[in-house]
């Protein structure tokens, strides 16, 4: 096989191929036995007829396609393995010649994976971000809290906002009750905006035993009447008030495990800061790509970010599916279209194609492996998102084949991670406080772990040391 490569640009190249006739007439006779099995022909047996027979009864041109069917792909794989290429996409294949006598000659157009001189990937200076929690972010958490245990009771007074009604409720539609719509004895807030704007205006200064009917438009969610317009009548029974129970430690021990106030504070304001630096982190690994990847310029192939597109609006269409929706009416929900939606989707997915191809290539050049142990965390970390067991998630992943991908996934992580570690970075919590938060063990934990008495201790080594081997 004679092969030479013509770069077209810098992502592709158009890779000519010469297959000698001798490889080629055996892709003749092998389609030619294939096909015998195929075809029954009077006095032989299946598979067993000879070949001039068989071009006779399929005319030769079947047999040639056949043979350009099953071979050509092998002779396409064998020419990019010889030219050392990496395609990111099919090829486009044009076949000049195809005779068992003179041989094939074919040329492949195709995108390959560009190549990358990536920079030296330590010393990136960047800021943490902000992480601390304001105290009026705990006093939130605390009003929320009281609001779930609050008492609502009867008032004699007119409603306000913030106060609930009981209220029986119709609905009509060109004359015609929305039986759907109608209910009694509702318990409603006003100033929720749960059913549409205008009736919390109409239920302000309203007081028990009060009817009346104002015209506004239905809901444009709302089955069959949505975006209409329509009459609602309504019944105020009574009027309640909310009343927040004290602040203090009773209050504390009735909403939560603990005995005083000061402890539930501490508890809440832990549980927030746990989830800002949790966030800040996720921000910082996206900070420090953005300004890794800001010193990289590469061509990237356009098959690889059609690609991510046809990827995004498959999940898109999926997702309008699950509403009952077509994808244009999920756009317009969205104040969006086809054509904005299109120009910005494929930003996006330019940027997200740089980053893999990026990563990958500085993952090749710091010779970073992934190991078992990584991709049962993979597996692990996506159980969890998804709120299955890791066994079916890796049931799941070995059925529909996408175990490559998940390796890839595994290998730009850790290329980040590697960037991660080695930059420099302003203003991040210290260990004590991780450690005050619950997201580094207290020396008391690890004691208790690293103890010989301990029998989790033993145990946990043990398996590290298996999947580490």
């Amino acid at each position: 096989m004679k092969t030479t490569v013509e770069a077209l640009d810098e992502v592709k190249v158009k890779l000519t191929v010469e297959v000698e006739p001798a490889r080629v007439k055996k892709a003749f006779d092998a389609a030619a036995r294939e096909l015998a099995k195929q075809v029954a022909l009077p006095g032989f047996r299946p598979g067993k007829a000879p070949r001039k027979l068989l071009e006779q009864r399929l005319g030769k041109g079947a047999i040639a396609q056949q043979a350009m069917e099953n071979s050509l792909t092998e002779f396409y794989v064998e020419a990019v393995q010889a030219e050392k290429l990496d395609p990111v996409a099919m090829p486009e294949v044009d076949v000049k010649l195809f005779d068992e006598d003179e041989g094939c000659t074919f040329d492949a157009t195709v995108e390959i994976r560009p190549e990358i001189e990536v920079p030296d990937h330590a010393g990136i200076a960047v800021t943490f971000p902000e992480w601390d929690v304001p105290d009026a972010d705990v006093d939130e958490r605390i009003e929320q809290l009281r609001t779930r245990f609050a008492e609502v009771d009867e008032v004699d007074r007119p409603a306000k906002q913030g106060d609930f009604v009981t209220i029986d409720f119709r609905v009509e539609v060109d004359g015609e009750e929305v039986e759907d719509a109608h209910v009694e004895d509702a318990l409603y807030e006003v100033g929720s905006g749960g059913v549409t704007p205008r009736l919390d205006e109409e239920l302000v200064g309203k007081e028990g035993g009060d009817e009346f009917t104002y015209t506004d438009t239905m809901p444009d969610e709302y089955p069959e009447y949505g975006g209409q317009e329509a009459q609602f009548a309504v019944t105020v029974k009574d009027v309640r008030a909310r009343t927040l129970p004290d602040l203090d430690d009773d209050f504390a021990a009735t909403a939560s495990e603990f005995d005083t106030l000061e402890e539930l504070r501490k508890d809440l304001r832990d549980t927030l800061l746990r989830q800002s630096i949790i966030e800040a982190r996720r921000d910082l690994r996206g900070k420090i790509l953005e300004a890794y990847l800001a010193g990289v310029t590469i061509p990237i192939p356009p098959s690889m970010v059609t690609e991510d597109v046809d990827e995004r609006r498959h999940q898109l269409s999926h997702q309008a599916e699950q509403f009952g929706m077509e994808l244009d009416d999920l756009f317009a929900t969205e104040g969006t279209d086809v054509e904005a939606w299109e120009t910005d989707a494929r930003e996006h997915a330019a940027a997200s194609v740089k980053a893999r191809l990026v990563l990958e290539a500085l993952a090749e050049k710091l010779s970073v492996q992934v190991m078992p142990d990584d991709i049962n965390g993979e597996i692990y970390r996506h159980a969890m998102q998804m709120g299955l067991d890791p066994n079916q998630v890796a049931q799941a992943i070995q059925q529909q084949g996408t175990l490559p991908a998940l390796v890839g996934d595994v290998l730009r992580r850790k290329a980040l991670d590697a960037i991660v570690e080695a930059s420099e970075v302003e203003g991040e919590p210290g260990d004590d406080v991780l450690r005050e938060v619950g997201i580094l063990p207290t020396p008391e934990m690890m004691a208790t772990d690293m103890s010989p008495d301990s029998e989790d201790s033993v145990s946990e080594d043990e398996d590290d040391a298996g999947e580490g081997g």
